[in-house]
This record gives C-alpha cells, structure tokens and sequence, in this order.
C-alpha cells in the first residue's frame, strides 16, 4: 500500500502538480503534459524488473524488497522537497520527470518481489485467496493519497496548499518507509527459496532463463496479454483515468471527483478476497474473463451514466456507477497474483512475473490515460476514451478463453508442482 500511496500520491494532487511544475494557459496542453508525465513513469518499470527481480531469484526475495522500499521512499520524500517552476523555471519538470522515473524503477523491482513472497508462504488451495488481498492494497494507495490531498485541500487556503501543502503528502512518506523498512527487515525468507539455497537449485542467471525457450514465452505473454493486460485496462480506466474524467472531462471540483473516486475504492476493497477465493475453486482465467466480458458490457453505459448524474449532481449517483467499475475491477486483478506467479518456477519466478507485468503495464496501462485523453480532444466525444479501454480488452479476453482456460485448473481439486517441465534451473 506504502509503495502504491508513494506512486499514486501524483495522480490525486495532478491539478495543483500540473500548476505548478507545468505551467500553460492551455488546459487541454496541460492535462496532456501530466497524463504524459505519469505514464513516462511505467517506461521505467521494466528497468527496474530488470534490475530487481533477477535479484530476488538469485539472493532472496525478502532482501529485494526491502531495497525497493527505499528506493521509492526516498524519490517521493525528494519531490515534495522539489523547487517550482516559479522558482528554477524548466529544471522543475525535469527535476519531477526524473524522480517519477525512479519511482518507476522501484515500483518495477518491488511488486514482483512482494507477490511471490506471500505466494511462497501461502497454502496452494488459499494462495488466490491470499494474494488477492495484495492486489487490493494498489487501491487502497491510491484512497489514502486521494484522503490526505483532500483533507489538506478543505483544511487549507489555496494559497498556503500551493505554496506548502501540497508538499505533506510526499513528506509523511519518510516516517513510515522507515517504519515500513523495519517491518520488512524482520520478516522471514520464504521456504522455497530456502530450500533452493540449501540444494543448490538456484538459477545463476535467472533473466536469461527465464526468456528462454518457446515455454518461458507461452508464460510470458500469456500472463502478459491474459492476466496483466486486462487487469491495467480496468484499473486504469475504472480508477487512474476516472480522475482525469472527472476533472478535465466532465470538469468537476477536484475535491468531490476524489470523494466520489473514493467511495468506490473503499467499497470494492473487500471484494479482492471474495473474488481471489472464488479463483481457488473455479478457476484464475475463469474469474478474470468473467470480470472481463461484465467490465466491456458495463463500461460505456457507466461512464455515460456518470457524466450525466455529475451535470444534474447527483453525487450518489456517480459514487455509485464508480463502485460498480471499481468492483468489476476487483474481480479482473484478484487472480492475477496466484495466476502468474504458477506460471513459472520458482528459480525464475520472479523474474517472469516481472517481465510479464512490465510488459502489460507498458501495452496497456501506462499511458491509457494520455490516449484516452487525447482521443476525447480530438474526437470531441467525452466518450471516446472508455470506448478505447474496451477495444483495449478485446485481446486480454480472446487470450484468456483461447489460452488461459486449456491452463485453468482449480486450486482446490489440481494441485500444480513448484517445477515445470521444460526450464532448466541454471
């Protein structure tokens, strides 16, 4: 939740970010510029699965993470220390774009990690159960930055929130990733990788094994375009873009579009576990092209819905059709973690899974935001950006019921191996 808050802290303060390390009198020029800036981040992530997660299967996942931490800690401690553009003119959004880049890079290191490790430490018939919970904890980041933004925003004079409170919500960052690096210090090592360690089975080089052969890429891009894809889409869309809709689109007040976002947030997080648990016993792929087919059919109508209940305010309304995409949402990334991670090996695991989330992050999340903006520009259909969004699912679903299902086995019923055929452990 810690790294998800540091990240996302940009995306709930974007308005007052834009103002005043992207200065125009163009809207339309300066919505573009920051939805450009937070997807610029996820060109770094692979960067960091690159440099992480043959880490974390070579010397520990434990280790890997704590690393991470730091790593994000320190670049959203820095830009709430950054000068303005009224202050240093163009070196700001250099000085923005460079630390959004590094979070990029620590984000890209850390999830991977964090994923396997609570995968290696929960039972086979729980493990979609648990590590739903893990997917929920992207969300919750992000309510927790929209909570404080907010709070400071109503508390606040616009000219104190401008000139110094903006600054809060990446500096309390620093308190808690040190809370957060002890708290990770302590933890165990996962059994597998011990016992690993102790055989001698670890992988000497586990990015060169992991994209070896035609099996490491059939689990690579089925995870890619199946599993992680989908799950960018519909949290992009349904949580990241949703702001940028609310605000810019529909130019609604920035402190109601985030109590609006956040009620949907806070009502869809119990949701990952029901629907992790329900992956155990039907199936991951099955799950996920459920969410899939009701998130394409609901989506357009719930965005209509919203930009209409916002023009007559009816905030209830708009909290309402938010929760039902937020929830949908739920359903498409709660198997993801279980369902990627049993893809690959454990001397490559989390190598694989963080080349298969980069990749999908890369193809279809990270800048879903600028061309969903974009589209709606040029276009001038509100609309236009969810259209794209359920265009953008048409392969994640044709993957997932042509590919994931013939793979799809109940957790509860087909117990898988730790090893799979075809991969060589060195």
């Amino acid at each position: 939740m810690l790294e998800y808050y540091d990240f996302f802290v940009y995306v709930a303060l974007t308005a007052t970010l834009t103002h005043l390390f992207l200065p125009t009198e163009d809207k339309v020029v300066a919505t573009l510029l920051s939805a450009a800036t937070f997807g610029v981040s996820y060109l770094a992530r692979p960067l960091g699965t690159v440099i992480f997660s043959p880490l974390s299967d070579r010397i520990g996942r434990k280790k890997t993470f704590v690393v991470t931490l730091a790593v994000m800690g320190t670049a959203t401690v820095a830009i709430g220390c950054l000068p303005t553009f009224d202050s240093i003119g163009i070196l700001a959004p250099v000085l923005l774009l460079t630390l959004r880049i590094v979070q990029g890079v620590a984000l890209g290191g850390e999830y991977a990690s964090a994923v396997v490790y609570l995968v290696e430490h929960s039972p086979r018939k729980k493990r979609g159960m648990i590590t739903s919970v893990l997917q929920s904890t992207a969300s919750l980041g992000l309510l927790l930055a929209l909570a404080l933004s907010t709070l400071l925003k109503v508390t606040l004079s616009v000219d104190a929130f401008n000139s110094w409170g903006w600054r809060i919500p990446f500096l309390v960052s620093a308190p808690i990733v040190a809370v957060a690096t002890v708290i990770r210090m302590n933890m165990k090592e996962t059994p597998a990788f011990l016992e690993m360690k102790k055989a001698g089975e670890l992988a000497e080089r586990p990015l060169a094994t992991a994209i070896k052969g035609w099996d490491a890429w059939k689990s690579i891009l089925l995870a890619t375009f199946g599993a992680q894809g989908a799950t960018s889409v519909a949290l992009y869309t349904s949580i990241v873009y949703m702001l940028y809709f609310l605000h810019d689109v529909v130019q609604i007040d920035a402190n109601t579009a985030n109590v609006c976002l956040a009620v949907g947030i806070l009502i869809a997080a119990p949701f990952y576990p029901v629907f992790g648990r329900l992956s155990d016993h039907i199936g991951r792929a099955r799950v996920m092209a459920i969410g899939i087919v009701i998130w394409m059919c609901v989506a357009y109508p719930a965005f209509a819905g919203i930009r209409s209940a916002a023009l007559n305010g009816t905030w209830t309304a708009v909290s309402a059709l938010i929760t039902v995409l937020a929830v949908l949402t739920a359903m498409i990334m709660a198997p993801l973690p279980a369902f990627i991670s049993e893809r690959f090996p454990p001397q490559t695991r989390t190598t694989g899974f963080g080349i298969a989330q980069q990749l999908g992050n890369i193809l279809f999340g990270g800048f879903l935001p600028l061309i969903s903006l974009s589209l709606v520009n040029l276009t001038g259909n509100q609309l236009a950006g969810v259209a794209y969004s359920i265009a953008s699912l048409v392969p994640c679903l044709v993957v997932t019921l042509v590919w994931g299902l013939k793979q799809d086995q109940p957790a509860a019923t087909a117990p898988q191996p730790e090893s799979s055929p075809g991969y060589a452990v060195r």
